[in-house]
């Protein structure tokens, strides 16, 4: 009875002694294990941060490099796209937690890409700025000289202007007198129509030291009183031009002007019946329009 007493206690204590080891073993896996979440826990912190960090450094590059590619964005069309592959390729690097280090020689890399691009670009800015100030000094002297040019034009145009109206001719003492025929050719003033063998026209042309001189033609046209001209024939040798008229002519003839008062005369013998009235009568040169008079046959 002893012996069997004594065997339950070895066995006894031998268990108890099983459960305390297990117990430690267990207590010494379970802070073990805790601790190995607690370093792997702060280890995923520490990747987490540095993602993080490294995402702000590539958004801050990128970010800069936008700001510069928005005022030049026609120039930076290959470069973006070297830029654009860099940074998605450091997206994909940090998405797949690889070595820090390489991210970060990737992102030194882009960095030094997007900082050269960006010197590129203020140096043609300040070019660019530089060719366009001088472009606008360019164009304000070209506006200039197109103003001084215009006023110059103008200047010359009212200059020719008053010489030609200076050199112009005119006539004065413009009459035109309706005659009858007596016996021997002698001339007598009348104012019957049916009396009237012929008209006479006499004007004085005007000394002009600025016209120029020599032959001249000078034309008479007289409309009676239903405004029709008396002519010869319809035909254009009766005709003169003047300007952009083309005119017929009652009676022509050429006299020579040498810028003093000239006498002109001139004589229609008109064959037709004269009609009672108002005569108009316009004496003209090749050149200018000398004046009128009119008379009125009853």
């Amino acid at each position: 009875m002893s012996k069997e007493k004594n065997t339950n206690e070895k066995v006894y204590k031998s268990t108890i002694l099983v459960l305390v080891l297990i117990v430690g073993v267990l207590t010494f896996m379970l802070i073990t294990s805790r601790q190995s979440l607690k370093e792997v826990s702060t280890e995923r912190t520490i990747v987490a941060d540095r993602n993080v960090e490294l995402e702000e450094e590539l958004n801050s590059i990128l970010a800069e490099y936008n700001q510069v590619k928005n005022e030049y964005d026609s120039v930076l069309t290959k470069q973006d796209s070297i830029i654009q592959s860099n940074a998605e390729e450091i997206r994909r690097l940090i998405a797949q937690q690889a070595d820090y280090r390489r991210i970060q020689r990737n992102l030194q890399l882009l960095q030094e890409i997007t900082q050269n691009y960006v010197r590129e670009m203020d140096s043609l800015y300040t070019v660019n700025k530089v060719l366009r100030d001088e472009n606008i000094e360019m164009q304000q002297e070209i506006q200039q000289f197109t103003r001084r040019t215009t006023e110059l034009a103008q200047t010359k145009e009212v200059l020719e202007g008053k010489v030609e109206v200076a050199s112009a001719l005119r006539a004065f003492q413009i009459e035109a007198t309706p005659l009858r025929v007596r016996g021997r050719g002698r001339e007598e003033e009348t104012d019957r129509s049916r009396r009237t063998d012929q008209i006479r026209v006499c004007f004085t042309v005007a000394g002009n030291p600025v016209a120029s001189s020599g032959n001249k033609t000078a034309y008479v046209r007289i409309a009676n009183p239903m405004g029709n001209i008396l002519r010869v024939s319809d035909d254009d040798q009766y005709s003169f031009v003047i300007g952009s008229d083309t005119l017929q002519f009652t009676m022509r003839d050429q006299f020579n002007y040498q810028n003093m008062d000239t006498e002109v005369c001139m004589d229609w013998y008109g064959t037709e019946e004269y009609e009672d009235g108002l005569y108009l009568v316009s004496v003209f040169t090749d050149e200018y329009r000398l004046g009128e008079t009119q008379f009125s046959l009853r």
